[in-house]
């Protein structure tokens, strides 16, 4: 169902190491969306929601809320802190939306006061970005890689959660 909300214009579902985007993860089939390079427009400058049907790159879509947002910087594509807390953009980087008070598959906000369920739906969104680091790792960048969930603030974040060196 998520699917035919993809535009398929603006991305697809090969991933890359090759360029720095923004993208899509799919949590009902784990399937990961990335921006395509286009003519005149930078793949990490494009917004999630022009990756869906009927978004543009100045508007929102409440769609954008069934995807896993990541960001994928190769080396020199990123600058300055996340959250105060600073980066080596020297180097490549995922970094993945974390949101520990929306559960993605059932499209429902998990209330504080619900602990088990928050700290269940972080494990879950913890899991899905280790797999899309995963994946990220097995196309063998040519430089060092790592990834971080970033949350709605710094306290709900997670820095450099795992570093892999270059491919040989």
């Amino acid at each position: 169902m998520a699917q035919s909300l993809i535009n398929k214009r603006y991305c697809t579902d090969k991933l890359t190491v090759k360029y720095a985007h923004v993208g899509l993860l799919d949590v009902s089939d784990q399937r990961i969306w990335v921006a395509r390079k286009r003519m005149g427009q930078n793949p990490i400058q494009t917004s999630h929601a022009r990756l869906i049907t009927g978004g543009t790159n100045s508007s929102s879509t409440a769609d954008k809320d069934r995807f896993v947002c990541i960001w994928f910087h190769t080396p020199n594509t990123g600058e300055g802190y996340v959250h105060g807390y600073p980066i080596e953009w020297a180097e490549g980087h995922l970094l993945v939306r974390m949101d520990p008070n929306w559960n993605y598959q059932t499209q429902q906000f998990i209330p504080n006061s619900e602990t088990r369920k928050v700290e269940r739906n972080i494990d879950n969104q913890f899991a899905w970005a280790k797999r899309v680091f995963q994946q990220y790792v097995a196309l063998n960048p040519k430089f060092p890689l790592s990834w971080h969930m970033i949350g709605p603030r710094a306290a709900d974040s997670m820095f450099y959660v795992e570093r892999v060196e270059a491919a040989e």
